[in-house]
């Protein structure tokens, strides 16, 4: 008595799997920093444009549209100065398997605002203090930004494997 039969054997393709993980995953980070930047610059006043510029580096990064409008009261634009104080970074590091943004600043009077209502409580190193601001912090965006960023975490998933699925078929006479 001869049997035949066939087999099917289903095999990962690691490295298509890795290129839609990379894609994917560069998408849902792109959108990540998009939400982020869209809960947290609301929160930023402009008067003279130097702290909503600081985040200019991580929109420029991920597309987002970031129009700077300096206060036709204030002194002038000071976009510069809150670049100068910025960082914001996008990153895919493939072989750490780390996919990230970064926002950071070193713009004193922002920081200063983001935890203190300065009417109430000036900046100390503002001499003399400033005059009563329009829209006093604390501003909280640091907050805002990560609920944003976790909301928007929650719905990602893992791509489904079988995308990336082969399989093989034996024939056994």
């Amino acid at each position: 008595m001869k049997f035949t039969a066939t087999f099917q054997i289903p095999r990962l393709d690691g490295a298509k799997y890795a290129k839609i993980l990379r894609e994917q995953f560069t998408d849902h980070l792109t959108e990540a920093a998009v939400e982020w930047l869209g809960a947290v610059t609301p929160k930023i006043p402009v008067w003279s444009g130097a702290s909503i510029a600081t985040f200019l580096p991580l929109a420029r990064a991920v597309s987002y549209p970031l129009t700077i409008q300096p206060s036709l009261l204030s002194r002038g634009s000071r976009v510069s100065l809150g670049l100068d104080n910025a960082v914001g970074t996008f990153d895919v590091d493939e072989g750490k398997g780390s996919f990230t943004f970064t926002y950071s600043t070193t713009l004193a009077h922002l920081i200063w605002n983001e935890f203190n209502n300065a009417n109430i409580h000036p900046d100390p190193t503002k001499w003399p203090p400033p005059a009563e601001l329009i829209t006093p912090g604390p501003y909280g965006f640091q907050g805002i930004g990560q609920e944003a960023f976790e909301r928007y975490a929650r719905g990602i998933t893992l791509p489904d494997p079988f995308l990336a699925l082969r399989i093989r078929t034996i024939r056994v006479d």
